[in-house]
């Protein structure tokens, strides 16, 4: 074992103790003698907390990388992007909603941009089924995939592509099945692929349609799971300003607004999604998995000994509240009601909420 590795190990001890074990890994790292019981328990321990080391050391490198490719990046005004009149979005998937309509931890979008139809995400469709929760919502919503023409993905997880299933061949599909989308132009934020429709992989800021714009993918490390590539859909809305659209949020906050401003003269008006806020203070059914709240500990840019906090929540309020937005919604697929109330109390009348089958109107 090379000394950066004890002391690494020795940081992390510091970090997030294992209480019951503390004597043995003392003893182990000081290279004293173990008893027989005492070995066979340091194997027990040894693989999951050497196994936080290697996703330290990755985490480390993949966060040094997003750190020069953003500091690289050379971004420029983007001129003739033209303005939108009218603006509905529809939520098809999210964890919250009108009526009977069915709910998932996922999220999808319909957006209706004057004539111009964009799905943003397939949902999450966790039990494979067909068809799936979001073609039953569309059926009852009366949207058909003829309605739109864009397919947008904001980033490659089974909630925004329609499942695991989909996300481990690097696909995105509507339901159990793959529907016709032959008639579709997708645009991903990584490489993708699709039996029928037609894939634009989105690097840089990119223009979509008229008024509509990728704002370019985004890289940001997670401390499980590696390098995770996101963009969000900026849209100018005549006499308005820009509506961000935003997936899950794991760029972060900061870097959304910082790249929307870098690319538009006009002032940002709102933003609608997901903004990765799951900090709830005691266990419970809301953004939890089996009644506990680790999210908040996994689905992070950041280590597990350093969780999501209400000082993150208060820190995305105010970078929100320094652009006087007029529109805010908070999805809650990946953020606790702590967060929603702290947003719905922060933005008053400005903040709406979140549910399948209620038309924003913008």
């Amino acid at each position: 074992m090379s000394n950066l590795d004890i002391k690494e190990i020795k940081e992390l001890l510091e970090e997030f103790p294992l209480n019951q074990d503390k004597e043995i890994i003392s003893k182990f790292l000081a290279r004293e003698k173990l008893s027989h019981r005492e070995i066979i328990r340091a194997f027990h321990i040894s693989f999951p907390l050497f196994t936080l080391v290697i996703l330290n050391k990755r985490f480390k490198m993949n966060k040094e990388i997003a750190k020069n490719e953003w500091s690289r990046a050379n971004i420029q005004k983007l001129d003739n992007v033209g303005t939108v009149k009218k603006l509905k979005i529809l939520p098809l998937i999210d964890f919250h909603a009108e009526s009977n309509f069915f709910t998932e931890k996922g999220v999808s979008y319909f957006i209706r941009a004057d004539k111009i139809g964009l799905l943003f995400d397939t949902g999450l469709n966790s039990k494979d089924e067909h068809p799936s929760p979001l073609l039953r919502n569309m059926e009852a919503l009366g949207i058909s995939p003829e309605d739109f023409k864009y397919v947008f993905i904001s980033h490659l997880h089974r909630d925004h592509v329609g499942g695991a299933k989909w996300a481990g061949n690097r696909t995105f599909s509507l339901s159990g099945e793959q529907q016709n989308l032959s008639h579709v132009n997708a645009f991903t934020p990584v490489s993708m692929n699709h039996p029928t429709a037609t894939i634009n992989q989105v690097k840089d800021p990119t223009v979509i349609a008229n008024g509509i714009v990728s704002i370019g993918s985004i890289q940001n490390p997670m401390f499980f799971f590696g390098a995770t590539f996101e963009q969000a859909l900026a849209i100018n809305v005549e006499g308005k300003g820009i509506i961000i659209v935003v997936g899950c949020g794991h760029q972060g906050i900061q870097k959304i607004i910082d790249r929307v401003e870098a690319l538009f003269d006009v002032p940002i008006y709102g933003i609608i999604g997901g903004l990765h806020l799951p900090i709830p203070e005691f266990p419970g059914e809301d953004i939890t998995w089996s009644g506990l709240p680790i999210y908040k500990f996994i689905m992070t840019s950041r280590p597990p000994w350093e969780p999501w906090q209400k000082d993150d929540v208060d820190f995305t309020l105010d970078y929100l509240k320094a652009r006087n937005l007029k529109l805010v919604s908070l999805s809650p697929h990946d953020s606790s009601m702590e967060s929603i109330l702290a947003f719905r109390d922060t933005f008053k009348e400005a903040y709406t909420e979140i549910k399948v089958g209620k038309i924003i109107n913008i």
